[in-house]
């Protein structure tokens, strides 16, 4: 005989902590400085916090030292992976380009990972014009799942598909919601930094991409010790995709209350 009264309770139970537990998901940040294997001056990242990741360039000047430096701090690292622009800008080694074949592709991926050998995902360098078209994401994102990793569609234009594509791939993908440096100016920098935190308290993660400016990293040396006294969680890239203790724990009591469901046969 079903326990009616008990039944009630579980269900009041559920209604009344699940909203609580949710709500207690700390609001979180993640800070990726790109562009990095240009300079010797790109050291200063160094000094930002271990969780701050590194995305960076193949085959520069720099690219294997500071490969090496930020996996003796044990940040995580993205490759930085040049992609053909709208423009023509100069891409670097490596840059895919409309047009390639996939085994072109193919190669030059295999090539920039042996020069970042410590990547766990990719974000676009450029790319406003690749990343517009699906096709070759798509067969981009089929070389990333091959090799379990992860993409951060930097966003640099409005036409990008890449989410899309990773989507189709089936492989973990996130996006750029902030440009912390678009503008090399204290004031600029400051009112995006702030526009960062705003954006984490009312969705519960921001992703931020700035790049080794002496400015810039004065800035981010300066406020992301505030985050802890505000309440806000500075992440690693690879915790977006881990899933939240408190969700994970909505879902299982959610899982419980739902019907079971019998396969036939």
């Amino acid at each position: 005989m079903v326990d009616w009264f008990a039944l009630f309770l579980g269900v009041l139970f559920a209604l009344f902590c699940l909203p609580v537990a949710a709500a207690s998901v700390q609001p979180k940040v993640v800070v990726i400085i790109d562009d990095i294997g240009h300079r010797f001056s790109d050291r200063r990242a160094l000094d930002l916090p271990r969780e701050v990741t590194f995305s960076i360039l193949p085959d520069a000047p720099m690219t294997t030292e500071m490969s090496e430096l930020a996996h003796a701090q044990g940040r995580d690292i993205m490759l930085h992976m040049p992609m053909e622009s709208f423009d023509g800008q100069e891409m670097g080694p490596d840059g895919l380009r409309v047009g390639m074949f996939e085994t072109q592709m193919e190669l030059q991926f295999v090539r920039a990972m042996e020069s970042v050998p410590y990547a766990i995902g990719v974000n676009n360098h450029m790319g406003s014009r690749l990343t517009s078209m699906f096709n070759p994401m798509r067969s981009f994102m089929d070389l990333l799942k091959q090799r379990n990793l992860f993409f951060v569609d930097s966003r640099t234009s409005v036409k990008t598909v890449a989410e899309e594509a990773a989507l189709h791939a089936g492989i973990p993908v996130a996006r750029r919601h902030v440009f912390l440096d678009h503008v090399i100016d204290e004031a600029a920098i400051e009112k995006e930094f702030d526009r960062m935190l705003l954006l984490a308290r009312e969705t519960g993660t921001a992703v931020a991409i700035a790049h080794p400016h002496r400015l810039t990293m004065k800035i981010l040396q300066k406020r992301l010790p505030e985050l802890e006294e505000m309440g806000i969680r500075l992440s690693t890239v690879s915790d977006l995709f881990e899933p939240e203790p408190a969700m994970m724990a909505q879902q299982k009591s959610e899982d419980t209350m739902r019907p079971q469901m019998v396969a036939p046969n």
